[in-house]
């Protein structure tokens, strides 16, 4: 049985659809004696009502029904965007390659035959479990990464302290906006144009930024160190620098940050 990590069965709400009782009750017995939460309904309508009503999980969804049969039910609920997520694994006493070729061409994701093998149901409602599971999962990871990302840009943007990030190379990667006009920048884009990297003339002392560097391979953050750097207009002003070395998750490099603060002259 394939099972990528260990699924929480009561969680999960699995909607049954099949016109045959008998059929429908076997399988839903199987799937609650497993711990799955389970609805059962006799007919594709009720199916697209309970549904759209209580999305579940997952469908196990009989093909052959009257008035409405289960190919057209699959092609509703994908066309649904309440239901178009929920994924399909279509029931049938039919073992025909065209039919289930019709099958996953409606968006149905597996097939199941009649007779059940109770052992072929749980592995096959366990695998896509496991799928959605795991689809979950990237997706909250996902919201979480967007909403993390957002907020330190809004902290970026409109922090009243200095925040950079420099390249391993000591290259200028980003400023914000009040960093850039501490250093008499009209944006920070001019900031990086015109500097480059903390060597081209920032610094009063000129070998200042190679010290820096030496401080930070023994110590990898430096904080409240002060320093005298050139404006854009040529002026003078001391601030207190706090750069501390940073790894990158995605490629194992290292970066700088750091925060500058104004040090007011008495």
């Amino acid at each position: 049985m394939f099972l990528a990590q260990k699924i929480d069965k009561p969680s999960f709400k699995i909607l049954v659809v099949d016109d045959t009782i008998d059929s429908l009750r076997l399988i839903a017995n199987m799937l609650t004696d497993q711990g799955y939460q389970v609805r059962k309904v006799l007919n594709g309508q009720m199916a697209l009502t309970a549904a759209q009503s209580a999305p579940p999980d997952l469908i196990l969804l009989d093909i052959n029904m009257p008035q409405i049969n289960g190919y057209e039910v699959c092609q509703q609920l994908k066309a649904n965007s309440l239901t178009s997520h929920i994924p399909v694994i279509f029931i049938s006493a039919l073992d025909e390659v065209l039919d289930k070729v019709k099958a996953f061409a409606v968006g149905g994701i597996d097939y199941i035959t009649k007779p059940f093998q109770f052992e072929e149901v749980i592995a096959r409602v366990e695998t896509q479990l496991t799928i959605r599971f795991l689809q979950q999962q990237l997706e909250e990871q996902s919201q979480k990464a967007i909403y993390t990302q957002e907020k330190y840009h809004r902290f970026f943007q409109y922090s009243d302290l200095g925040i950079f990030e420099l390249s391993s190379q000591g290259i200028y990667q980003s400023v914000n906006d009040y960093l850039a006009k501490l250093y008499g920048y009209d944006s920070p884009e001019q900031m990086i144009t015109h500097l480059v990297s903390p060597e081209n003339n920032l610094y009063i002392q000129s070998n200042r930024w190679d010290e820096i560097l030496k401080l930070l391979k023994t110590q990898e953050k430096i904080t409240n160190l002060e320093s005298q750097i050139y404006r854009a207009d040529g002026s003078i002003i001391t601030v207190s620098e706090s750069i501390w070395l940073a790894r990158s998750l995605s490629t194992d490099s290292f970066y700088y940050e750091g925060i500058i603060i104004p040090v007011a002259n008495i």
